[in-house]
């Protein structure tokens, strides 16, 4: 096989990957709703808890009040209270489940923290008609160099819900790339261990998902050489449900050109998303 058979082989590989994942019973389709987290303990939409803030601490406590489970890693099982404390890493977070609804917990950058709350049996998995994709192409691989910044910093961002407008993002350093001729220095920001870059291009909002893309990086050292490969591009979790909160391109992170590689958008039976 060449490598260019290679290629086109792993990117199929990973367009059934990613329909697994959003498709999920927990995954971006079937998140139904979400639920600020208060001081005050609160009924859980759909599942049989009260869930509230503990202190100042960078957690939220859940009390079950019937049958509820909690699924890490290792397993699922029966849970009495339980302090959820927010954890980045390969793992993930603890997820809440009852019947079809499950729940994660969520905070944008630790100043506040929501329930997302997912169901197995939303309607708008029957609706969904698979993710929009173009071909492979080689020529979207193009080469990058990561600069980091001195520290970290952290950079309120814009989001698609205007109530978190403003929430920061940590963003370790800049990415220095030429696309089409045009030299562009990208900011991109961590998750947990990699960079994502959100992008928009002269695609956005008329062939592909408005307001833009995501394309996740291996983190890097400084000075190092970095590859943005458009076809592994994706539709934020916010291009599947509503219900999501997703940070916008900033001006610099906007490509004139039109990227016409990896996701584009989601397709829907009904000719829409309906929530």
């Amino acid at each position: 096989m060449s490598s260019s058979e290679a290629d086109r082989s792993a990117y199929d590989a990973w367009r059934q990957l990613r329909l697994q994942q959003v498709s999920g019973p927990a995954g971006n389709i079937a998140l139904v709703d979400y639920q600020r987290v208060g001081g005050a303990p609160e009924q859980v939409r759909g599942l049989p808890a009260t869930v509230h803030r503990v202190g100042d601490e960078e957690g939220v406590r859940v009390r079950p009040l019937g049958e509820l489970e909690l699924v890490t890693a290792s397993g699922a099982e029966s849970i009495g209270e339980e302090t959820l404390v927010r954890r980045l890493g390969p793992d993930g977070l603890p997820l809440l489940r009852a019947g079809s609804v499950t729940a994660d917990v969520f905070s944008l950058d630790g100043t506040g923290y929501e329930l997302r709350i997912y169901d197995a049996e939303a309607p708008a998995l029957d609706d969904f008609d698979g993710i929009e994709t173009v071909d492979h192409d080689p020529a979207w691989v193009v080469p990058a160099v990561f600069e980091a910044h001195d520290e970290v910093q952290q950079v309120p961002w814009g989001f698609t819900r205007d109530s978190d407008t403003g929430h920061t993002k940590a963003v370790p350093g800049t990415v220095r790339a030429e696309i089409d001729g045009v030299p562009y220095a990208f900011s991109v920001f961590a998750d947990g261990p990699a960079l994502v870059l959100v992008f928009a291009d002269a695609t956005t909002g008329s062939e592909s998902y408005a307001p833009g893309r995501f394309l996740r990086l291996d983190a890097v050292a400084s000075g190092a050489a970095i590859t943005l490969d458009f076809n592994r591009a994706i539709v934020p979790p916010c291009g599947f449900s509503d219900y999501y909160s997703c940070p916008i391109p900033p001006a610099q992170n906007r490509v004139a050109a039109a990227v016409r590689a990896g996701e584009l958008r989601a397709r829907w039976r009904s000719g829409s998303r309906a929530h």
